[in-house]
């Protein structure tokens, strides 16, 4: 039993040492290696500071010059698409003047076809054009070079059809369409090999 004269054992000067003990609480250790846990129970890493990167080191900033190369080989790709449906459909009369009737219908729709599938194949030759541009918007040497290679090939088949639909009855639009092409492709040639443009493509 407890001393009347003293309660609670909390209050006797005895005991101090014992309560010295209950209100101390283990220090965390100094740390000693990049990784530590904290008191908290929270992890936490010491990392080096980065170094600054020089401007030298930064990539190089796309020029005007490319920009622009890469939107005209993409409108040159999209116009030479309906370069033959338009002589084709420009001329359906003249190609079936000497159908009548039922025959006249049918080969006016013939025709219509023929033109929508050479369209269709343009668009398949012309989506090359369309990649490697985008390609040469990231500076790639190697598509500069196809597309150049590319242009004079288009080149070459723009001239042909000019000088077919020069001979169409009606001829003015197709014709007219091929010639800015060729236009397009030139300009966008000469663009992608000028001074700024050999500074960025690598």
């Amino acid at each position: 039993m407890t001393d009347p004269q003293n309660p609670s054992p909390w209050q006797n000067p005895g005991n101090a040492q014992d309560m010295s003990q209950w209100q101390q609480f283990p220090v965390a250790p100094e740390p000693t290696s990049p990784y530590q846990v904290s008191h908290m129970g929270q992890a936490s890493f010491s990392m080096a500071p980065l170094s600054p990167v020089l401007p030298q080191e930064m990539p190089p900033q796309r020029p005007s010059t490319i920009t622009a190369a890469m939107w005209i080989w993409i409108a040159g790709a999209v116009l030479s698409v309906a370069v033959i449906p338009l002589l084709m459909f420009a001329n359906v009369d003249a190609m079936i003047a000497g159908e009548t009737g039922s025959d006249r219908q049918a080969a006016e729709l013939g025709v219509q076809a023929t033109a929508i599938m050479a369209g269709f194949g343009m668009l398949v030759a012309a989506s090359p054009y369309v990649a490697f541009a985008i390609v040469l918007r990231n500076g790639h040497n190697w598509a500069r070079i196809v597309l150049t290679l590319l242009g004079m090939l288009g080149i070459v088949t723009m001239i042909s059809i000019t000088i077919v639909g020069l001979q169409a009855p009606v001829w003015q639009v197709g014709v007219a369409m091929s010639i800015v092409v060729i236009g397009l492709t030139v300009a966008a040639v000469v663009l992608q090999f000028l001074p700024a443009s050999n500074k960025y493509v690598r």
